[in-house]
């Protein structure tokens, strides 16, 4: 081969993996569909997670942080129903890269459980 052609291929090998390096897990909320909850007791849960950016160039930790938010925020709605979340992405230059966060917001209702007896709450 020529050296145009392994320059060629070189370049186009990069850019393939500067494409690859830039993929994000998607985030799939829920659906909530029972109507089970006791909406007078919601309340505010919040979580972020936070990458880095190397040099404008190298992703830690950046990719996944969305997932890794909501995973977050549904380890703290333990049996409630998670609703009405909000997503902010917050960004701050430092010295050698940039500081990229997720933060999300959401309502977390207590289960309402229907036995034969009188409906309790979880």
């Amino acid at each position: 081969m020529n050296k145009k052609k392994v320059a060629t291929i070189g370049m186009i090998a990069m850019l393939c993996m500067a494409v690859a390096g830039c993929t994000g897990t998607p985030v799939m909320f829920k659906s909530m569909m029972e109507q089970n909850y006791d909406a007078t007791k919601g309340r505010t849960i919040t979580a972020s997670a936070c990458g880095f950016q190397l040099l404008l160039w190298i992703p830690i930790n950046v990719n996944s942080r969305q997932q890794q938010a909501y995973e977050e925020l549904m380890r703290q709605a333990t049996n409630e129903y998670v609703t009405d979340i909000k997503v902010q992405e917050k960004w701050t230059y430092a010295f050698v890269g940039t500081i990229y966060c997720t933060v999300l917001e959401a309502t977390a209702y207590p289960r309402i459980v229907v036995s034969t007896g009188n409906p309790t709450q979880l």
